[in-house]
């Protein structure tokens, strides 16, 4: 359908100049993988996978956003939906293609984007975080295993007048889901990598040997130019090691009670070694989960990891002034000798917020946990399709901003300070997108 409407010129584009433009840019972004799959798949399938790929962009529905036979209805128009879902279930079960061709254009723009970031003299940033996709009604899906249900959580939070939080954690099928992104400070984050995995089955697999194959990975591709962000589920002595192993600069949220070596050669807990260094400057913040500034001190001291005596670390104490929250201890491979650095690090740290976005973005408005595909393969297929939405949608973050504007401002128009003021309104921006071609879907469908 959108492949067709992209070779009506003549009879449309002066009208949609809006569509025109966006179906013309999807077609840019996805040429060198159409290329690719053109030399493997029948040329059917390489247009159904750009009409899938324009499909999911354009169909908002967070509980049913990925059913294929509701995406089969875009396909080949409503009354012939059933067609259209055919040859989605053609696509994702075909052999001869694999989701590790996307991760393979998306490590080959990750590279191309870092030249020109050590171009500009930019420091890039690798944003790591873990997630996870609940399934909590599946039963029989391959490759579904435990994963801890922060949905539940949420759900069951105690409120005044209500029943009791039930004890310990609630536990639903699920994927995990590894993440990373690539920036730099003040840009908008792209995706390099997004890895879905299973604990149980046939594909099982864990948590460490994915952060492995992963760090060998960037070692090879990229080298050791950029700084890796973690946050405390990275916190442990294995991370380290894997990291001085692979030469890759880090920083990462440290525990309180883990410990350390301090500038004496003593053994002592994190926050116990914070307590001997005052903050040495202060600044206003902007705090992105909640939504204020807030003001922020910093200190930083030398020490070390009692099981890797000969790597020097460095550690970026940061406080809130108004003790709203605990002290964030950020140990990392840089040098800090100033506070110009170890604001630097805080700063890189706080933006490693556009990940956790990332999995929110993909949970709530490109529907991640709605598939039903019995097949691991082919889930992983249609995952990797998706994540080529998000990364679209950011590619036109970056590029066209001053376009982005207007065109969220024509087709998905909202009042207050609020919306004026976002930073990078990619919820509206997509709604914008769905609204301009369903109109252009609607007035061409005869």
């Amino acid at each position: 359908m959108f492949k067709h409407l992209l070779q009506r010129k003549e009879k449309w584009e002066r009208k949609q100049k809006a569509a025109s433009f966006l179906l013309h840019q999807s077609q840019q972004y996805l040429r060198g993988i159409e290329t690719r799959l053109s030399n493997q798949l029948d040329s059917r399938l390489v247009r159904t996978f750009y009409d899938l790929f324009m499909v999911v962009l354009t169909f908002r529905n967070r509980s049913m956003g990925l059913v294929l036979s509701e995406l089969g209805g875009y396909i080949c128009g409503f009354d012939h939906a059933a067609a259209g879902t055919k040859r989605i279930s053609n696509l994702l079960r075909s052999k001869k293609w694999a989701s590790d061709q996307v991760d393979e254009m998306f490590q080959e723009r990750s590279k191309m984007r870092l030249e020109q970031m050590q171009q500009k003299g930019q420091r890039p940033l690798l944003l790591w975080d873990d997630s996870r996709l609940e399934k909590p009604e599946s039963w029989f899906s391959e490759g579904l295993c435990p994963v801890y249900s922060s949905k539940g959580q949420r759900l069951t939070r105690i409120k005044p007048g209500y029943y009791r939080q039930p004890r310990g954690r609630i536990c639903v099928p699920g994927f995990e889901w590894t993440a990373v992104l690539l920036s730099t400070l003040g840009a908008v984050p792209r995706v390099y990598q997004m890895t879905w995995w299973t604990s149980r089955g046939k594909f099982k697999d864990s948590g460490d040997n994915i952060l492995y194959r992963m760090l060998k990975k960037i070692q090879l591709q990229l080298g050791s130019v950029a700084l890796h962000v973690f946050d405390r589920g990275y916190a442990s002595a294995q991370m380290l090691q894997w990291l001085f192993h692979f030469q890759q600069d880090f920083i990462i949220r440290w525990k309180k009670n883990y410990l350390m070596i301090n500038e004496q050669g003593v053994e002592k807990h994190t926050h116990l070694v914070a307590r001997s260094y005052k903050g040495q400057s202060s600044r206003l913040v902007w705090d992105k989960e909640r939504k204020k500034f807030k003001r922020l001190s910093i200190a930083w001291a030398p020490l070390k990891h009692p099981q890797m005596r000969d790597n020097q670390l460095y550690m970026v104490i940061v406080r809130d002034k108004k003790d709203h929250n605990g002290p964030m201890y950020l140990l990392t491979s840089i040098p800090i000798l100033s506070a110009k650095s170890a604001w630097e690090i805080c700063s890189s740290y706080l933006h490693r917020w556009n990940v956790e976005q990332a999995f929110r973005f993909g949970k709530s408005e490109l529907a991640m946990e709605s598939p039903r595909l019995w097949f691991w393969e082919n889930r992983l297929k249609l995952l990797a399709i998706v994540a080529l939405v998000f990364d679209f949608l950011l590619q036109m973050l970056q590029n066209w901003r001053p376009w982005v504007a207007q065109f969220i401002n024509n087709w998905c128009h909202r009042t207050g300070n609020r919306h004026r003021k976002a930073s990078m309104p990619i919820y509206r921006f997509r709604q914008a997108i769905s609204n301009c071609l369903a109109h252009c879907l609607a007035q061409n469908s005869g």
